[in-house]
């Protein structure tokens, strides 16, 4: 039986599938290493990754946009606790619970690929959504919107919280990063690294925005 182009087009999305899998590996390269590190300037270059181990092998990115299981391995976004709230010092044991399933429909994040912890840091959880690969880290006993380092980022509201918006460039790929204030001495930074032009979802600063409101909707 042949299938019109407009179905065989609609199902395979070769541009996109391509597009991601690409994403993923030069994602997983960057991240790894700009996590590790503190400092952010916008425009500025301060992120020099050095080769980590990608965060999903770019077979199960590809498998997962065409509507497959999610790759083995992956931390599965599990319901929080009762009354659906967590503290940060749990989310710092526990990172990819800081989106559960609810998240994704609610706040419409169109997370494609299910929360994992990197190799590179156990407190940390990366997220394949539209627009970018997002990762959670918490900051249980600083608050880094108060840093005299970051005090040249942009400052945002963001539900109430202080944050701090800004940006890198590395050899030609920017990533983004927000850091938001959730009480005293105490902080989560997410940083979101574009898929690219021709790949699309919301811009990586309304990205970082969205998952932020959802994080802080359960944080107590």
């Amino acid at each position: 039986m042949t299938r019109s182009a407009d179905e065989a087009s609609t199902r395979n999305r070769p541009g996109l599938a391509m597009a991601l899998v690409v994403a993923l590996f030069l994602a997983s390269s960057a991240v790894g290493a700009c996590s590790a590190q503190d400092g952010s300037r916008t425009g500025g270059d301060t992120h020099r990754p050095s080769g980590t181990t990608p965060t999903s092998p770019a077979a199960s990115a590809a498998s997962t946009d065409a509507g497959t299981p999610a790759p083995t391995g992956s931390v599965k976004p599990s319901s929080t606790a009762a009354g659906g709230r967590l503290t940060l010092a749990e989310l710092a044991q526990h990172p990819c619970r800081a989106i559960n399933d609810g998240d994704a429909r609610k706040s419409k994040l169109w997370i494609f690929v299910d929360g994992r912890q990197p190799n590179w840091d156990a407190k940390s959880c990366q997220w394949g959504a539209r627009g970018g690969l997002v990762t959670f880290t918490p900051y249980t006993s600083t608050d880094q919107t108060k840093a005299e380092k970051f005090k040249h980022l942009t400052r945002k509201n963001i539900s109430g919280h202080r944050a701090l918006l800004g940006s890198s460039t590395d050899h030609g790929r920017e990533t983004y990063v927000l850091f938001v204030s959730v009480g005293r001495k105490q902080s989560f930074r997410l940083m979101v690294l574009p898929w690219g032009e021709d790949v699309p979802g919301p811009d990586a600063p309304t990205l970082a925005t969205k998952f932020a409101k959802a994080i802080l909707s359960h944080l107590r």
